[in-house]
């Protein structure tokens, strides 16, 4: 097994496959390690927003994208309780909805070809001399006992941080706290929209993905979730959305859930700001995560691997010091991914609570224009 590299990406998901490909396409000897191992699926929305598929074309990886055959959407409806209100709001731009079982596996595929070396279902069990401005960071990880060695290390493990890795200015877990938990489900549906449903424990999100797949994702408090069965709460879910909310029985009318495609996330907490140096430069979740409803997580992962490749890229050159890569690089993800982070936090308060997501909805059925205007507040922007 091989131990000597340029930089070290500690998760495999969207974030770190990104960045290790980034750096591997500059030249760069990289490994990718991950605890998990793959093909796996994952509770997400398994939406790639606009703002997602510009920055895949920036890294060069839309076209291996478009060969896995995604679907279309083209716009989001949100839906109150009782179906009294629904709001159409049509995306600036096409968007793909595309498994991250699917995903996944071609990120890493791509990091492989670029030459990195993927590590799965390998436990990192410590990382040291991650101090600013030490060249040399060292990984012990449970394979083979190996200890893999690296100019650079960056952290794309998720919402939770490895239990082992302390660094002195570590953080609380902040913001709202939810369980997440979706399936797939085979359904002859042709609408290219994405539906999002709110009620008083939480929201369903029902998306359009490859193969004529729909991905039916739930967000619900902590103790709705134990309420409705826990692990097995999806059903329970959409059966008390589908009382409060009668169209979302008509979304699903039809369709079945499709055997091993489920997946459970606990806790989901959302963090309403953004950080992007914990010790070590952090991509994707590991930044932040965003209030799931607004479809941008994927974005944000994807745009903060294109952020942080050429700082990790100048650093290794040498043309930049350890200092400057963590000041410009925290400085770029507060900049784009404050803003959105705020607006979609306040937007997902008022939409989880009945009486103010009527209202709100009601509001942007008379105002399209301004509605869209709050919807594009908790997006991305170059």
């Amino acid at each position: 097994m091989k131990t000597e590299f340029d930089a070290v990406v500690i998760g495999a998901g969207i974030a770190g496959s990104a960045t290790a490909y980034a750096l591997a396409k500059r030249g760069w000897d990289v490994a990718l390690v991950d605890k998990d191992k793959f093909p796996r699926h994952k509770a997400c929305g398994e939406f790639l927003s606009p703002e997602a598929l510009g920055t895949l074309r920036a890294l060069e990886l839309d076209r291996s994208i478009a060969s896995l055959e995604p679907a279309t959407v083209k716009t989001v409806r949100l839906h109150a309780e009782h179906g009294s209100v629904s709001l159409d709001i049509p995306l600036p731009g096409p968007a793909l909805g595309l498994s991250r079982r699917t995903l996944d596996a071609v990120l890493q595929q791509s990091a492989r070809d670029e030459g990195a070396s993927v590590y799965t279902g390998a436990t990192v069990a410590e990382i040291s001399g991650s101090a600013a401005g030490r060249h040399l960071v060292a990984l012990s990880v449970q394979e083979e006992g190996a200890l893999l060695r690296a100019r650079a290390v960056i952290a794309a493990w998720g919402r939770h941080p490895l239990r082992s890795y302390k660094p002195a200015n570590r953080e609380a877990p902040a913001g709202a706290t939810y369980m997440g938990i979706k399936s797939h489900y085979a359904a002859a549906d042709s609408d290219e929209a994405v539906d999002l449903y709110f009620f008083q424990d939480g929201y369903v999100g029902i998306a359009p993905i490859e193969g004529g797949q729909l991905n039916v994702a739930a967000i619900v408090a902590p103790s709705a979730f134990r309420r409705l069965g826990a692990g097995g709460a999806l059903t329970g879910i959409l059966e008390r959305a589908s009382e409060r909310i009668p169209v979302l029985r008509r979304r699903l009318q039809g369709a079945s859930p499709m055997p091993g495609t489920q997946a459970a996330a606990a806790p989901v907490r959302t963090r309403a700001k953004p950080r992007g140096w914990n010790g070590i430069p952090c991509v994707g979740d590991a930044v932040a995560a965003i209030p799931p409803f607004c479809g941008d997580g994927m974005a944000m992962a994807l745009r903060s691997a294109e952020l942080c490749a050429p700082l990790a890229d100048a650093y290794l050159h040498g043309e930049i010091a350890y200092e400057r890569w963590e000041e410009t690089y925290t400085s770029q993800i507060r900049k784009q991914f404050a803003a959105p982070l705020r607006w979609g936090g306040w937007m997902e308060r008022v939409l989880t609570r009945p009486a103010l997501a009527g209202w709100l909805l009601r509001a942007g059925a008379m105002m399209p224009a301004a509605a869209e205007r709050l919807v594009r507040a908790t997006r991305l922007r170059h």
